[in-house]
C-alpha cells in the first residue's frame, strides 16, 4: 500500500553494487528498513540517507513483502549547523549509534519520535560559542530522558536509601547481591541528575572523571535492560572530544 513515511536515518548498509539498504526509525511505524539505487555524483540522493537525517518519502509497503522502495524522497526538516560542526556531529554519531542498537525492535512510538527528533533540531540550533559547554552533556540528557520512553525510567523515590539497584531500577536499604548498583555519593547525587534537561545543562559542570562515569553508568543501565546491547564505536570519539 502506498503511503506517506516519515523517519530519522539511523544507518544505510550497502546492499549489491550500486544499492543500500537505510534503516530507519518511523513515525507511524517504529524500526523499518528500506532499499534505494546509490550513486555518486552531482545529482546523488547519498545526503538523504545521511545519519539522522530527517526525511519523507512515497513508498509501496506491502505485509511480509519485499523491502519497499523511496519515492520522491525529501526533507521535513534541514539541519543548519549539525552536519558541519565538528562537535555536535560526533555527539550526533553517538546518539545515531545507540539509537540504532536502542530501537531494534521498537514498534510505532510517536512519543519517541517526537522526543528524538525535537533533541535533534535542540542541538542543531545550540549555541556552541563557550566553547563545549553549551552541548557538552547533550549526550547524557538524551540518554536520561530516553528511557521514559522506552518503558525503563528509573524509579527515583526512596533516595535516603544507601543504594541504588541499576537491575531493579530503584532504591533499596540493602546492598544488592549483584555489582550493578549505586551507593553513596553516586546513589544520592541520581535525582539531580535526571532533574537535568537541554535549557539547564550548561549549569552541571563535569570534569572528565565525571562526565564519563555518568555515561559508563547510564550505559551499563541500558545494557542490562536491553538485551544484547552491544559495545558502542563511537564511545572513543566521545572521550576524546569532552576530554
Amino acid at each position: 500500500m502506498q503511503e506517506n513515511v516519515r523517519c530519522l536515518v539511523l544507518r544505510t548498509v550497502k546492499y549489491g553494487d550500486n544499492s543500500i539498504i537505510v534503516d530507519t526509525f518511523t513515525e507511524s511505524r517504529g524500526r523499518m528498513s528500506f532499499v534505494t539505487p546509490f550513486a555518486r555524483g552531482r545529482r546523488s540522493s547519498a545526503a538523504f540517507w545521511a545519519q539522522l537525517s530527517q526525511v519523507e518519502f512515497q513508498a509501496d509497503i506491502r505485509p511480509q513483502g519485499k523491502l519497499a522502495k523511496p519515492q520522491d524522497v525529501r526533507f521535513y526538516y534541514n539541519y543548519m549547523d549539525l552536519p558541519f560542526s565538528p562537535l555536535k556531529s560526533s555527539i550526533a554519531m553517538f546518539v545515531g549509534e545507540f539509537l540504532c542498537a536502542a530501537l531494534r525492535s521498537e514498534g510505532e512510538n510517536r512519543p519517541l519520535y517526537k522526543y528524538v527528533e525535537t533533541s535533534l533540531r535542540w542541538l542543531d540550533v545550540a549555541d556552541t560559542k563557550n566553547q563545549s559547554s553549551g552541548v557538552a552533556n547533550f549526550h547524557l540528557v538524551f540518554l536520561m530522558h530516553l528511557s521514559r520512553f522506552l518503558g525503563i525510567y528509573p524509579n527515583l523515590e526512596n533516595c535516603h536509601c544507601p543504594y541504588f539497584d541499576l537491575v531493579a531500577g530503584e532504591y533499596c536499604e540493602r546492598q544488592p547481591t549483584h555489582s550493578h548498583f549505586l551507593r553513596d555519593e553516586e546513589a544520592r547525587v541520581l535525582p539531580l541528575l535526571f532533574r537535568m534537561d537541554y535549557g539547564t545543562m550548561h549549569v552541571y559542570r563535569f570534569n572528565r572523571q565525571q562526565r564519563q562515569r555518568c555515561l559508563e553508568v547510564l550505559l551499563d543501565y541500558y545494557r542490562i535492560h536491553i538485551p544484547q546491547f552491544p559495545q558502542l564505536k563511537s564511545l572513543e570519539v566521545l572521550a576524546e572530544l569532552f576530554g
